[in-house]
């Protein structure tokens, strides 16, 4: 694992799979920066506590969105690439890796951050964690010309894991999403074409068409295909779906919204229409009232 997180306050609801996240934004910073076998360390305070801490350590008594303790004294103008033999000293047989630091964030701060940006708090905690990375790896934003470097590091890691900063994507962009994905629908038999589109708590999309079978019972439903898809890439937590017929309204049918249900709450959106007709919203828990969930059997499906 690229960082070992810890929480000071309690868990928000839809961030019990933060870690695996923010593991492959540290990946991918890595990754652009050139060096491998790297991590850090993240823990997630509140106001009081990141103001305490610039008292403390910088003599700033204010609360800020995030702060970076390195481990590697990198000379003047050299980042994280050009030490091999600074980083090969922080090797940390208990993180089984270089150790590059600290990183401290401050989720009262993320997440009136994540509002004035339009994007989710996953998203914004995200950004906050490359930020620190590059921090870490020797990046500073002193002037505009470092600050440049900086930032162009950040958006290409960023960008390697499907995050910007563009705001919450819509139900009329999901619902567009869902009619490009109809187009690549394998429907020999039935002619029916279906595409879909889920949202995660990331901020990630991920596509899926129906595609058919010559033995019907294996045909794989759009909303089973795409749920498929954000699982195969990490994702464990939905934030909205939208499902598009070619003819005809397609809802869900029992097994899809079965396994949506595995992967969201009851509140999660989901977008529904035919292809040229508009669309319709109803969330899963008025197309699945009565629902069987990873809690009600003691599953943590986070762990």
């Amino acid at each position: 694992m690229a960082i070992e997180l810890q929480w000071d306050i309690p868990v928000p609801e839809g961030l019990e799979d933060l870690e695996a996240f923010l593991g492959r934004v540290a990946d991918a910073c890595f990754k652009t920066e050139g060096i491998e076998g790297a991590g850090f360390a993240i823990r997630i305070v509140d106001d009081a506590a990141i103001r305490t801490l610039n008292r403390q350590m910088r003599n700033i008594d204010s609360a800020t969105d995030v702060l970076s303790f390195p481990t590697v004294n990198y000379p003047a103008g050299r980042t994280a690439r050009r030490c091999p033999k600074r980083l090969a000293r922080e090797y940390d047989p208990g993180m089984g890796c270089v150790n590059l630091g600290d990183c401290v964030i401050n989720l009262g701060r993320a997440r009136s951050q994540a509002e004035e940006y339009g994007h989710s708090l996953a998203r914004e905690l995200g950004y906050l964690t490359a930020h620190s990375a590059f921090h870490l790896m020797g990046y500073d934003h002193m002037n505009e010309e470092e600050k440049a470097v900086m930032r162009d590091m950040e958006e290409r890691a960023l960008s390697a894991v499907g995050v910007t900063r563009e705001p919450e994507i819509s139900h009329d962009r999901l619902f567009e999403l869902a009619c490009e994905a109809m187009q690549n629908s394998y429907s020999p038999y039935s002619h029916f074409k279906v595409g879909a589109c889920i949202l995660t708590a990331d901020g990630r999309t991920f596509k899926g068409c129906n595609f058919e079978n010559a033995s019907y019972g294996a045909t794989i439903c759009a909303e089973r295909c795409a749920a498929s898809c954000a699982i195969a890439a990490g994702a464990r937590r939905f934030a909205a779906i939208a499902v598009v017929g070619s003819t005809a309204v397609a809802w869900p049918c029992g097994i899809c919204r079965q396994v949506l249900r595995e992967f969201s709450d009851l509140s999660l959106p989901v977008i529904v229409g035919a292809y040229g007709k508009g669309y319709t919203v109803k969330t899963l828990g008025e197309l699945l009232p009565e629902s069987l969930s990873p809690e009600d059997l003691g599953v943590d499906t986070n762990s």
